[in-house]
């Protein structure tokens, strides 16, 4: 009896390696297929050279053409504010100004940064006539770009002389009012009303000492903060 039992146990195991050999000979370029698929199926983003495929793909080729149509977009914005720039320089070069314009590349964006005593006279709202090819050019140049840009207003930490026939009581009320002047100015120029703002800082973002006369005129600035158009 023990030799039919042992029989029967023999056969078990053959059976058994021959199921193990079956499995391990299963066609990989057709387990390879149906598992591209199956990523694809499941969104699964994928592309890779393959051992017997030319190119497994998911959605990866779609990526791509993704990513060189952002690249071409970047590429093309970085022109714009490049040609912002240049516009700008020549402005101020033509109206004898170069040394009142600053052109910052910031984590912002784009800030132009123009003397407060070119813009405006000392405790005055009205535009100073003599910079007024600055502001149509970059307004020439935004109505084409369509950027967006915040005017922000700037002045150093002396208190403003209150006066019965002031209209303006403090630094934080006259920087908004210029930002607004030359938002208005800019309007009138035609620029996008949407993509413009105003914003008034009074005396708390320096961008050099108070204690001197020298870093007091640096501060009284107006700035043109230029970023991408709106989505």
């Amino acid at each position: 009896m023990w030799i039919v039992t042992f029989a029967d146990l023999a056969t078990l195991l053959l059976t058994f390696f021959v199921l193990l050999l079956s499995f391990a000979n299963t066609d990989i370029i057709k387990f390879r297929e149906m598992l591209g698929s199956v990523q694809g199926a499941f969104g699964v983003k994928i592309e890779r050279q393959g051992e017997f495929q030319d190119t497994l793909t998911g959605e990866g080729t779609v990526d791509k053409e993704k990513k060189k149509e952002e690249e071409k977009k970047e590429k093309a914005l970085i022109r714009q504010f490049d040609k912002v720039s240049q516009t700008v320089n020549k402005a101020a070069v033509e109206s004898k100004m170069k040394d009142d314009v600053e052109i910052l590349s910031t984590r912002r964006g784009m800030v132009i940064r123009v003397k407060g005593e070119a813009l405006f006279k000392s405790g005055a709202t009205k535009i100073n006539p003599k910079s007024t090819p600055i502001l149509n050019s970059l307004a020439d140049i935004l109505k084409k770009t369509n950027f967006t840009v915040k005017v922000e207003g700037h002045t150093d930490n002396v208190p403003v002389k209150i006066r019965s026939a002031s209209l303006y009581k403090s630094n934080w009320e006259i920087s908004g009012v210029r930002a607004s002047v030359i938002v208005r100015y800019l309007i009138s120029r035609k620029v996008n009303p949407a993509n413009l703002s105003a914003v008034g800082y009074g005396g708390i973002s320096p961008v050099k000492s108070n204690d001197t006369a020298e870093g007091r005129a640096k501060n009284r600035r107006v700035e043109f903060l230029v970023n991408k158009p709106k989505p």
